[in-house]
């Protein structure tokens, strides 16, 4: 179970540039199991993000909110559970 999504970023005033981000992993069902939809959704919100950071982009948090499909308090909380601003 791999699902890949491509996400289209603005990249400074003009540019628009794409970018493959995984959506889920094999190891997500066993998260999903042990510890819950929370941990799930902050392991998915890691991995996009050091994708991004791979590709060169950054993410704003409406990019996130949009797909990760939660709130922006939702989001700013994950954020800080994980040790990210």
């Amino acid at each position: 179970m791999n699902g890949k999504l491509m996400w289209f970023v603005k990249n400074g005033k003009d540019t628009i540039r794409s970018i493959k981000l995984s959506l889920c992993c094999e190891k997500e069902t066993e998260i999903l199991r042990k510890k819950g939809i929370g941990e799930l959704r902050r392991q998915r919100l890691r991995r996009l993000l050091e994708e991004a950071f791979h590709e060169g982009v950054r993410l704003s948090h409406t990019d996130l909110t949009l797909i990760l499909l939660t709130s922006k308090s939702t989001l700013k909380r994950d954020l800080k559970a994980c040790g990210i601003r």
